[in-house]
C-alpha cells in the first residue's frame, strides 16, 4: 500500500486505490481465465510455464521500479 502512495507521488491517492483494485480484479480474473484455459489443453507444462514466467517478469518488473528510484524511501514528516 506504501508503493501505491509513493507512485502516486502524494496526489490522488484514493483515485489510484480505486484504479489498482479494480485493475487487480480484472487483471485476476483474466488471469485465473487463461490458466484455466491452459490447463485445459492438456499439455502439463504449458501452464506452470506461462505462471513462472510472469512471476519472473513482475520481479523484474519490481526491480526496474526500484532501479528507477520510484520505490525509494522516503521519510514520513512529523507534524506536531
Amino acid at each position: 500500500m506504501d508503493t501505491l502512495v509513493r507512485l502516486s507521488g502524494d496526489r490522488l491517492i484514493a483515485t489510484y486505490y480505486g484504479a489498482y483494485s479494480t485493475a487487480s480484479g480484472v487483471a485476476i480474473s483474466l488471469g485465473n481465465l487463461a490458466v484455466g484455459a491452459l490447463f485445459d489443453t492438456g499439455v502439463l507444462w504449458l501452464p506452470w510455464a506461462a505462471l513462472a514466467a510472469t512471476g519472473l517478469s513482475c520481479a523484474g518488473l519490481v526491480m526496474r521500479l526500484h532501479r528507477a528510484g520510484y520505490l525509494a524511501h522516503r521519510p514520513v514528516p512529523v507534524s506536531g
